[in-house]
């Protein structure tokens, strides 16, 4: 996959645009009221979420597996520590736990046992009664049941394209370890998302920080 990305950055470079998402600018409304000054991001890109986050006056480290997103990263915004490696890698724990991470817009692009993996390293890296935010695109999304069905809520749109769309049974019962604290449905670049914000609660000893 990290060829892959890497040959995209190459191409298109800024692909999504340098303005950050539209949910982006919410949720900062959220982690502003709870007091977050550390934000830890899965698959930050070159980190146009980002840049919106240490503007407002966080601190951001971002895991990213693709190194020309490294590279444009590094100068679009200096701000940002960029973790070189991938979000799937069940090894990845980093130096310290995070008052916030944020894992918004690319469960669809990995199978269900892929995005448990992803789930748990959002909760192995944040710190106790921290916030986990988590959207992906959902089952009310115009592309849901196009193309072959692989799975469940899974559907090959188109040769070698597939995409995992989540729906709301699935985000209030995204992991025992999180409380749901809100979900809603958005709809931004024309795809109709869901999304969960929770709390992780009493898994690290009072030893741990």
């Amino acid at each position: 996959m990290d060829n892959f990305w890497n040959e995209r950055y190459i191409n298109e470079q800024f692909i999504w645009g340098t303005k950050p998402s539209e949910f982006t600018v919410l949720c900062e409304k959220y982690l502003q009221k709870n007091k977050v000054k550390d934000i830890l991001i899965m698959g930050i890109g070159y980190g146009r979420n980002g840049k919106y986050f240490t503007e407002k006056g966080y601190h951001v480290d971002g895991i990213e597996i693709s190194e020309e997103a490294v590279k444009i990263g590094k100068t679009f915004d200096p701000k940002i520590n960029f973790i070189k490696g991938s979000i799937l890698d069940l090894n990845i724990e980093l130096d310290k736990r995070y008052d916030a991470v944020y894992c918004c817009d690319i469960m669809q692009l990995f199978p269900r046992i892929e995005q448990k993996i992803i789930i748990k390293n959002c909760i192995k890296n944040c710190k106790n009664n921290g916030i986990i935010i988590i959207s992906c695109i959902s089952n009310k999304d115009i592309l849901y049941g196009r193309g072959k069905n692989i799975g469940e809520n899974s559907f090959e749109i188109k040769e070698g394209h597939i995409m995992y769309f989540t729906n709301e049974e699935q985000i209030r019962n995204i992991d025992e370890e999180l409380e749901l604290i809100q979900i809603d449905y958005f709809i931004e670049e024309g795809r109709n998302r869901i999304y969960g914000i929770y709390k992780l609660k009493n898994k690290w000893s009072k030893n741990c920080t």
